[in-house]
This record gives C-alpha cells, structure tokens and sequence, in this order.
C-alpha cells in the first residue's frame, strides 16, 4: 500500500478529472491496500488529514468538489432538475449554492453533510422523462424542470422560488410542455400547468 503522501499527491492528481467526487472503489485502485483493515486504516489518515472527506457511504469529495457530479455519482440514474437548471437556464434568479434537487425513480432520498444537501425525489417510471446527458450528467431541459417543480410542489415540496411570480414562463417552449403533459394522467394537474402557461 503506498503511504499517505503518494496518496495524496495521486487524489490530487485526479481530483479534476473527478470532479472532486470519488467512489470508494476509485479510491482502491488509488490506495492499493493490502486488506480491508489497510483501506479503512488509509481512508481514515486520508480524512483526517483534510485530503478528503466521507459525503455519504461510499463517497468521498474534496474541498472544491462539483455537486452536480456528487449527485450523478450518488445515483447514476437520477436527473438534475427543478431550481437548479430553471436558474442555469436564466428562466428564474440564482439558486442556494449548498441544495440541489433532482428526480430519480423510485423512493425519495435526501444526503447531506454539514453543509451541501441534495435531495432525490422519486417519480414513477411512466414521467422519468425530458433529461439529456451532458458530459455524464443528467440534465432535464428547462421545460421538464419546470413541470418537475410544479408537479412537487403540488406534493408539498418547498423551493427557494416562487412558483406563480419567479419564473419567466415566457422564456419556455409551450409547445414542449404540452408534449411532456401527455404522459401526466392526474387531470387536475395538467390543468393547472395549463393556466399558469397560459395566463
């Protein structure tokens, strides 16, 4: 096993690559230990050190880590959506630098540390839909986003943004919004989507 310096040099030396985001397995091929006993003996001198530190089981960032690519990491499947691409997309003002929301299948789920949350909220498969990858992330486009909040919001979800006076309806493509309703088979709720693009 190398010793704590090499290690740190080589985390250093692929922390940009990463993102600042490392999985437990990325850090075996880094650490090379002999055993269990060795990895977590390594891990812990790696933390204390301020070289790293745990988000959650199996992850591990750095200081300037990107949470856009936590979160890809935590559940490759997931997709970044609601205030974050809304606000990436200028369609509503700048969002809290610490939360991120985005929409996986299945259970909700919330990780967060000190500092950073990120919040996974579940859907069905039938509306897991309206993302792109871009450089290994996935990304709604403004429009699913846009539905994705409201659709939480109509769950009880709270945002940092107000829904009927901060967004600026007028920068999405309604024509795509409608397309995505189709898969929406809660009435009420495509009617609401409806008025407010339509107001």
């Amino acid at each position: 096993m190398k010793n704590t310096l090499k290690i740190s040099l080589e985390i250093q030396k692929f922390a940009k690559l990463q993102s600042g985001v490392f999985s437990l397995s990325d850090l075996i091929n880094i650490i090379f230990p002999k055993n269990k006993a060795a990895l977590y003996r390594a891990l812990s001198q790696i933390i204390e050190a301020g070289i790293l530190k745990q988000f959650c089981r199996g992850i591990y960032v750095t200081n300037d880590f990107d949470i856009k690519v936590l979160s890809q990491r935590i559940c490759p499947s997931s997709y970044i959506s609601f205030g974050t691409v809304l606000s990436d997309a200028l369609i509503i003002g700048s969002m809290p630098k610490y939360r991120l929301m985005a929409v996986k299948l299945g259970k909700t789920s919330t990780y967060a540390d000190k500092r950073y949350t990120i919040n996974h909220l579940g859907i069905t498969k039938s509306l897991f839909k309206g993302f792109k990858n871009e450089n290994g992330i996935n990304i709604a486009t403004p429009e699913k986003a846009f539905i994705d909040t409201l659709y939480f919001y109509k769950k009880g979800t709270k945002f940092s943004f107000d829904i009927y006076t901060d967004i600026d309806i007028d920068a999405l493509d309604k024509d795509l919004i409608n397309n995505y309703l189709k898969e929406y088979r809660d009435k009420k709720f495509v009617s609401f989507v409806r008025r407010l693009i339509h107001e």
